[in-house]
């Protein structure tokens, strides 16, 4: 018989509680990412038979600000306290998972422009810490944890697997991914995925409806297209990141700034009659795929999901992301006689993936929702994308390990959010 050393029981106990850990919080985001979704669409149909509803998100934004102000303990950080927590020891409320939880279902309920995975993400991120800190967990292995618990929050509130798992890997750092969480994140994302669906979960499917054969001018518009797309992830990183700021500095009342902000949001909605761009949009993608797009969809989304992010609402950005991707890959598909779902799918994930500085989830996000028939064109449009958008995202406490660009070498080892101070 082995004789096992002391330090190698402890390695083989501290395994055994992480993987029991991971079996419980991809349990219990299947669970979560469940009600999450059920909750949406339940005040989404409800928002939909009540205008009214509308008026009243001001009152909203001031009880927002105000929980948050005085009871979020640093959870306005959002998804960048999750991304911090694998970087670093620090604090983690539970809070954070239930706030995220109740106010993005306040905020799809009375029109807010807003996603769903940042919620999930928190929650996931969340439960992680808190799972792994209550055992006593060493940081290296709650590290794994925090990724897996990320991976199990985005795959099982899209359904996308195989991109959540790459999703937990990569969203902490620019140019390099934690493949010591590699099989964690794996087996979390497929299993809360397979909880979801036991639960009766299910997702929205759009297909890639025709597939241009290859030529010289698909290839020209597919790297054109790539180009465009990562303009407006950078555009909306800047946009949401530029309203927060204008927002702070004009009006220091935190609880009149959300009451002015929200306002602003209803008053343009209104004005312009944007009620097709409130809540998670989902009929924006059903247009794109079909062809029915236009370009002003993707720039309104953009901007009332910017007035919406920008004024401290709770939601996510990656479906807004979707329904500017491919509502502009459609737009550009229709305009110049290639197949718009081809282009919508392409949009979709690149969009996505620039903002969040996730190249290969992107391309894995491709596969999961349209399959491997479009692969290399995934490829072509995420690596453009990603290289256009620089050093920017929609995650601030992201750190470059990686530049994109040999000229940002000098970014190496900063976080965006610190990149941008230098630059101010």
């Amino acid at each position: 018989m082995m004789n096992l050393s002391g330090i190698e029981k402890k390695q083989i106990k501290e395994q055994g509680i992480l993987w029991g850990l991971v079996v419980l919080v991809a349990t219990l985001m299947g669970v979560v990412s469940h009600l999450l979704l059920l909750a949406l669409h339940t005040a989404t149909n409800f928002r939909e038979n009540h205008n009214y509803l509308l008026l009243m998100l001001p009152l909203i934004g001031v009880l927002t600000a105000f929980v948050y102000q005085n009871f979020g303990q640093g959870s306005q950080k959002g998804n960048n306290l999750i991304i911090e927590s694998t970087q670093k020891e620090i604090h983690v409320p539970f809070r954070m998972g239930i706030f995220t939880f109740i106010f993005t279902i306040l905020t799809h309920l009375f029109g807010g422009s807003a996603g769903r995975e940042g919620s999930a993400v928190q929650i996931g991120g969340v439960l992680a810490n808190q799972a792994g800190k209550r055992v006593g967990l060493p940081f290296d292995m709650r590290k794994k944890l925090i990724h897996a618990g990320v991976s199990a929050g985005f795959a099982s509130i899209f359904g996308t697997p195989l991109a959540g798992a790459f999703f937990g890997m990569e969203i902490v750092y620019i140019g390099k991914m934690e493949r010591s969480s590699l099989i964690y994140c794996f087996f979390a994302a497929y299993f809360s995925n397979f909880i979801a669906k036991c639960l009766g979960t299910t997702h929205d499917l759009h297909q890639i409806v025709e597939m241009p054969t290859v030529s010289v001018k698909v290839i020209v518009v597919v790297c054109l297209a790539a180009v465009l797309f990562g303009i407006f992830g950078f555009l909306f990183s800047f946009v949401v990141s530029a309203l927060k700021q204008f927002y702070q500095a004009k009006i220091s009342n935190y609880l009149v700034r959300g009451f002015v902000s929200a306002t602003i949001f209803v008053v343009l909605i209104l004005l312009f009659a944007g009620q097709k761009y409130e809540g998670l949009s989902l009929n924006i993608m059903d247009e794109a795929f079909l062809g029915e797009s236009t370009f002003l969809d993707p720039v309104l989304k953009l901007l009332y999901t910017g007035l919406t992010l920008g004024a401290g609402f709770q939601g996510g950005e990656v479906t807004p992301l979707f329904d500017i991707g491919s509502s502009l890959g459609s737009s550009i598909g229709t305009w110049l006689g290639i197949s718009p779902s081809f282009l919508a799918a392409l949009g979709l994930i690149s969009v996505f993936g620039c903002a969040a500085n996730a190249p290969i989830t992107t391309i894995m996000l491709g596969i999961d929702l349209f399959g491997v028939q479009a692969l290399p064109y995934y490829a072509i449009a995420s690596f453009i994308s990603y290289s256009v958008t620089g050093h920017h995202g929609i995650y601030g406490s992201q750190t470059v390990s990686v530049p994109k660009h040999v000229f940002l070498q000098d970014h190496v080892g900063y976080r965006l959010s610190e990149i941008k101070e230098k630059k101010n």
